[in-house]
């Protein structure tokens, strides 16, 4: 199989694996988002593809998880938010920083959907609370991403290009 095929089969794989971890099992939160294991796979894509694909699965399976499930509002800010989570934790797992691309996709994700919420309810006190959420949501991303990551890394999974 040629490199550029092998590229896109393995990042459209993640892409799913992404949307299904954030629409599998989904806990509401009080201002219109919800709790998902979507960031396990975040990171599990970026570790896989470095960061620029990482961005791609990151972002796209991510948004659509929001089309999917009826949050349209949040869409294009996911995309950009969990694609950033994406691309800069790729970059960091590919320097074997991988607590550090954690924690850094963790607090990329609850700055970037509060910035957001700001915008989107003109407000800087009611988006507040939302953070608890996306605090529980990213710790058990990073949690469970890092427990994927060392899995894979201890019996030597990679994908080559």
């Amino acid at each position: 199989m040629n490199t550029h095929l092998k590229k896109i089969t393995h990042t459209s794989l993640l892409i799913a694996l992404v949307f299904l971890c954030t629409v599998v099992i989904i806990i509401p939160s009080p201002l219109g988002g919800y709790i998902n294991l979507g960031d396990a796979a975040i990171y599990l894509s970026s570790y896989f593809l470095g960061p620029m694909l990482g961005f791609l699965a990151a972002g796209i399976g991510s948004m659509l998880g929001d089309f999917y499930l009826g949050y349209v509002n949040y869409m294009i800010a996911t995309l950009l938010i969990k694609g950033t989570m994406g691309l800069i934790s790729g970059y960091l797992f590919q320097k074997e920083k991988y607590i550090l691309g954690s924690i850094s996709g963790l607090m990329i994700m609850v700055i970037g959907y509060y910035i957001f919420e700001i915008i989107l309810f003109h407000n800087l006190l009611s988006p507040l609370a939302n953070i608890p959420y996306n605090l529980i949501q990213g710790i058990i991303g990073v949690v469970v991403g890092i427990l994927l990551i060392k899995m894979f890394k201890n019996a030597k999974v990679k994908i080559s290009f």
